[in-house]
């Protein structure tokens, strides 16, 4: 009897984490919290910068002073090739179902947003997050793929 209960416990456990770790992150459902998140992240940890296409000296300054490196050594260190950047096929479907929610099938086009951004999250930050930025938590070893 015990070992019957003991087995239903651990079976209920484990479909409960299951569940959860296959659960959408709530900033990927909803733009509200994923703005607060990631506003949060450029206030209090350097996210950034606002367009990564252009020189942001002062930005890629700050982060070379902040790790003791050259800007361009810097520049190298982006979110998408960050251990905490997340890029599995099931988070890039959360958002992209976060994306579309509301929308008509026809004017959809998360997938084309999700890859010109080089979008993937951030598991530090709880936040949807763009490739080529960075942030003063970014450490080596990723995407998560």
């Amino acid at each position: 009897m015990a070992s019957a209960k003991k087995a239903f416990i651990s079976g209920a456990i484990r479909r409960e984490y299951e569940k959860k770790m296959k659960a959408c992150p709530v900033a990927t459902q909803d733009v509200h919290v994923n703005l607060e998140n990631r506003n949060h992240a450029i206030k209090e940890y350097g996210y950034g910068p606002l367009n990564p296409n252009e020189q942001n000296r002062k930005f890629w300054g700050k982060k070379a002073d902040m790790w003791d490196v050259s800007p361009a050594e810097a520049k190298k260190s982006r979110c998408g090739n960050c251990a905490a950047f997340i890029q599995t096929p099931q988070m890039l479907q959360c958002i992209e179902n976060g994306m579309e929610a509301g929308d008509e099938p026809h004017e959809s086009n998360a997938k084309d947003v999700i890859e010109a951004s080089n979008l993937g999250y951030c598991e530090f930050f709880h936040f949807k997050c763009a490739g080529d930025r960075t942030c003063d938590a970014w450490i080596v070893g990723g995407p998560v793929k």
